[in-house]
């Protein structure tokens, strides 16, 4: 009998979208390995927490115009153009502000250079959000694999940078390998720009931002720069609570348990569209749901058996910079089920158009990220790291999955009642 690829579906979707997230991963790794022998525990530190909080305020570029165009174009292509248009306005619009408000935030509490500053705001604040915002325009078009690739791009790319600078000759600091990473992002941006425009072919149309529009976008952006903030702020709360080399151990540990958890990323990222969809009509995709969350906890175990085995080789992959992470490392399953959790929860309220309660969950968690920060990391140093972003991640997860517990009970009452007045 042949086999015949099926059409369509979640399943084939997360596939392909799966094969861009193994690049990905590979480029992830890579990097992780190559900057944590390269820069050492203190300067991949430093980086890891000045950079956390660049990508977090990055969150706030376009006034979350990319997501308002998920949202209109994915029910109604046409939408497509006019929204795009204006989010490549918002973004040119909110960018350069922005790199400015970190920088000037990053300079009174950073002991980089201000050039070192100026190199990560252009890279992270300027330059990425463009990425994020031309992966958001092929989602829209249910164009989920070239969606995956442009992350992928980008990685590869600074994946380039991190091994040029290694290789080149001359004196290195952390300063010159930021001037790789910028134009590794640079090249990254324009590679979406021209992707879209070349694939997606908007059409010519002027940019009308109405007030509605900058309200709903206002948010979105909300939403995703809490979102953007619980994944990337911790790696600044320990760079504050604990310093530079601590930072450095939990955010190697973190970014390995962060590439493990990529398929399930994927997975919620194929699943967006229909989510949005649903609108305010979910109950077809209660079972796509609890099929994502089965499918993590599946995951989940195995992950959490894997880290806690390969551990004690930590060192042998990092260098013996990071023979303390070791600890911490043995805790992350519990991270990798709780954060992929809190994933499908937060997402599936968007998708109900319930996102001021997912930035209310993820504000919240940020709140106790910080509490628990200041805790647990003068006490346990990276294992209490640690313990920190399982405590805030479980819960988030734990508020996401209540509230669409509650949703879903208001839905199936007011399912109830209509039916009852109806036969009445």
């Amino acid at each position: 009998m042949k086999l015949q690829w099926p059409r369509g579906g979640l399943a084939r979707t997360s596939l392909k979208v799966m094969c861009w997230q193994g690049v990905r991963l590979l480029c992830l790794a890579g990097w992780i390995v190559v900057a944590a022998r390269t820069l050492g525990a203190q300067d991949y530190g430093i980086f890891a927490g000045v950079a956390g909080s660049a990508s977090a305020l990055a969150g706030l570029v376009g006034l979350g115009s990319g997501m308002l165009m998920y949202q209109y174009s994915a029910p109604d292509r046409s939408c497509f153009p006019r929204y795009w248009k204006q989010t490549l306005v918002m973004c040119a619009a909110t960018g350069l502000p922005l790199s400015v408000v970190f920088f000037l935030l990053a300079a009174s509490h950073s002991s980089l250079s201000n050039l070192a500053i100026a190199l990560i705001a252009a890279s992270e604040v300027l330059a990425f959000p463009i990425v994020t915002n031309s992966v958001f325009a092929f989602s829209a078009n249910e164009r989920l694999g070239w969606s995956a690739a442009l992350p992928a791009v980008s990685a590869a790319l600074r994946l380039l940078a991190i091994v040029l600078y290694r290789e080149l000759p001359g004196s290195h600091d952390l300063t010159h390998y930021l001037a790789l990473h910028l134009a590794a992002s640079i090249i990254g941006a324009i590679f979406a720009l021209l992707s879209a425009r070349i694939l997606l072919r908007p059409a010519n149309v002027r940019a009308r931002i109405s007030a509605s529009d900058l309200r709903h976008g206002a948010g979105h952006a909300a939403s995703w720069t809490t979102a953007t903030g619980s994944t990337m702020l911790d790696k600044s709360f320990v760079l504050h609570w604990g310093g530079d080399s601590t930072s450095g151990l939990y955010a190697a540990t973190y970014r390995i348990a962060a590439v493990i958890a990529m398929p399930l990323d994927a997975m919620v990222m194929a699943a967006m569209p229909r989510l949005f969809r649903a609108g305010r009509q979910p109950e077809n995709h209660y079972r796509l749901i609890g099929a994502m969350a089965l499918a993590t906890l599946i995951y989940s175990s195995g992950v959490a058996i894997l880290l806690w085995l390969g551990a004690p080789l930590l060192p042998w992959l990092l260098g013996r910079d990071f023979a303390a992470a070791e600890p911490a490392m043995r805790w992350m399953g519990l991270f990798v089920l709780a954060y992929s959790l809190r994933q499908i929860g937060c997402n599936a309220l968007v998708g109900r158009g319930l996102k001021l309660r997912k930035t209310a969950i993820e504000a919240g968690g940020l709140i106790l990220m910080s509490v628990l920060s200041a805790l647990l990391i003068p006490a346990h140093g990276v294992l209490g790291a640690a313990w920190m972003i399982i405590g805030a991640e479980a819960a988030m997860a734990a508020a996401a999955w209540s509230l669409l517990h509650l949703s879903s009970r208001s839905d199936t009452g007011s399912r109830d009642n209509t039916a009852w007045s109806t036969r009445s």
